[in-house]
Order: structure tokens, then sequence, then C-alpha cells
């Protein structure tokens, strides 16, 4: 297998792979990297030791993941847009790899523009907080403004979450993202991307990392995104690929969010908030109930039900809380596993 992984770092320092339709049907007939490389040995301008490239690579955490892998995301495998491959960095306790084919947990990308304001990147750091502490995994593209903040939101509470990004990972050791670049791999999360060591983020890399991270997650927020934002192509693909569409709205007159607005006037679904998300998805919580941080109204509500009081009239009798604080309470407390209702009675979970 590492042969055949030397072989695809060959070829990737010579030929752009993201895409690359010609290498994709070369692969399709001779599946093996290493008979494409002398099959177009002529054609290879670069030239280099490239055992110890690969040695380079592993040196930062990295490696690389091919379709043969069994923790290749299969989904990757049906892209129109071929993908031969991943470079891949990451701790070597993280099992976040498992992650990216189990149906069971969902994986939210959220994205917008770069030159977000401050309460655009609040947002992407609230919401990606409040999905990570639910098990959710976030998605973004490391890029500086709403991404960067979306990545900062699961981090602050130690959950992995993944990068996607369009060029080489040195390439981004060499600025400000190094910090979140290592938070993201020590706190067991996943950097990806389909370009080697040393390739810069040319305008066109981008596109095709949006594909990626469309592809890999099963829901797309967009925070803060006028009509040329790059977070429209990854809806774009998100929609093409059937994934479900999420679109924060604000002001008409403000045009980081006309493509937000466009989006729902397309049929995007309008965000509130996270139960606007999570209640599209069959959701397994793949956490343990016992360490969840429970507000205190929370609180009151488990102790009404623990009491007996375990219908909606019980509770809107018992309980100094409107309806709709009692009604969004309740969702709230579903969501998390520490309630179920069966018959109109909600019941606290056994191994709560």
């Amino acid at each position: 297998m590492d042969e055949e992984k030397i072989y695809f770092l060959a070829l990737s320092y010579n030929f752009e792979l993201a895409n690359n339709q010609n290498i994709g049907k070369l692969y399709k007939k001779l599946k093996s990297f290493k008979k494409i490389f002398y099959a177009n040995e002529d054609k290879l301008k670069v030239k280099k030791d490239w055992e110890k490239e690969y040695g380079n690579l592993k040196k930062l955490n990295g490696d690389i993941l091919l379709p043969t892998d069994n923790k290749f995301p299969k989904i990757l495998n049906n892209l129109k847009e071929v993908c031969l491959g991943l470079f891949i960095f990451k701790n070597n306790q993280t099992d976040i790899l498992d992650n990216l084919n189990d149906d069971r947990i969902i994986k939210i990308a959220i994205v917008g523009t770069r030159k977000s304001s401050s309460l655009g990147k609040q947002t992407a750091f609230n919401f990606s907080k409040q999905l990570s502490e639910l098990g959710v995994i976030n998605i973004s593209g490391l890029a500086y403004g709403i991404d960067e903040y979306s990545h900062k939101g699961a981090l602050s509470i130690g959950a992995k979450n993944i990068a996607v990004i369009g060029c080489g990972l040195d390439i981004i050791l060499k600025d400000t993202r190094k910090t979140l670049v290592e938070k993201i791999i020590s706190n067991n999360g996943l950097i990806i991307s389909e370009y080697p060591l040393k390739a810069k983020g040319l305008k066109h890399h981008f596109p095709l990392r949006n594909r990626i991270i469309a592809a890999l997650s099963n829901g797309i927020l967009i925070i803060e995104a006028p009509l040329q934002s790059g977070a429209l192509i990854t809806a774009r693909y998100g929609l093409e690929y059937g994934k479900e569409i999420f679109a924060i709205p604000d002001s008409i007159y403000n045009k980081n969010y006309e493509g937000c607005l466009r989006l729902i006037q397309k049929g995007a679904k309008l965000v509130i908030d996270i139960n606007d998300i999570l209640k599209e998805f069959d959701f397994i919580m793949p956490l343990k109930i016992k360490n969840l941080k429970l507000s205190e109204k929370e609180k009151i509500i488990i102790e009404a039900i623990k009491q007996g009081k375990n219908t909606f009239n019980d509770l809107n009798q018992n309980i100094n809380l409107s309806i709709d604080e009692i009604l969004s309470l309740l969702t709230h407390l579903e969501i998390k596993g520490v309630i179920h209702n069966s018959g109109g009675r909600f019941y606290i979970q056994a191994d709560y």
C-alpha cells in the first residue's frame, strides 16, 4: 500500500490530481498509480527521492488516503469531479477517519465569507460549539472569517472537527493559522487536502476544495455570504450531492447576507437555532448523557418529570415557564437524549 501512496505522491507533484479527468480515466483502467506513473514517465518534470518525500509527509503527522483504503470516504468515489486521493494530517490516537463513513454521526459544514463581521464570527462560533456539544462533527475550510470561527467553536469544548484546505499543509503552517491547525490535530481532528506539501493555494483550488466539504457533510450551514462568496459554491455542490442546505438570514440591505437570502429564496432552510438543523436528521446521539451540561431551566423540567409531571399539560400547570419555553426545552432535552416521548408522556432515559 505504501508503494501506491509513494507513486500517488510523485504524480501529485507532476500533475494536479484534483478533478484530473485524464488521470482518473487511467486509474479506472489501470487500477494502479504505479502503472500510471510509468505510463507517463516521459511527461514527468519534477523528479525527487519520492520515498524521502513520503517520509517528510509522515514527519508532519501526514499520510495519504487512497480510494482502495477502507477508511477512504466512500462518497468521494462517486463524484463527477473525481477525487483520486487525499493528503491527511491527524494525530495517531484519533478515530475520526472512522467517523467519515459512519452514517450515524452527523457532519455539518459551516462556511461563509472571509470578510465577516464580528456578529457573523460569533454566530459561526456559537453554532459550531452548540452542535459539537451534541456530537455533531464540524467541517469547514480553515479560511479566515466564518470558517476560522466555526473551527474555534468546536475547539472551545475540545471537540474534534475537520478542515479541508486548498493547498499543502506546510503553507498554512507558515501563517497565523498554524496554531489553529495544531489545535485541530491535538483535539483528535483532521486536516484534509488534495494537494501535496509546498503546493500553494491557487484560486482554482478552492472551488474544488469546496466540493470535498460539501460531499463529506450531511448538511451545509451558510453564515454571512455575499453573492460572490465561495460558500455559495459549496452550497451549489451540496445541492448537486443531495445535501440539506441551511442559511442564516439578515437585513436585505446587508450585502454580506445577500447570498444567504437568495439561498433561502430558492428553498434553503432558514435557520434561527440549532434545532432548525437537527430536526432535519434522524439523529442517534453519540455521546454520554451524564457529561452533558444542562441549563437551570432544563434541570427544572427534568425534576418535574421525575416527580411524575410527565405530560405537557402537567408541566404547563406546574412550572412557571411560558408554553414556548417548555416546548423548546422539551425539544432540546429530546435532542440531547435526556428524555424520550412515548404516547404523549415524557420519560427520563434510563442511563441519565
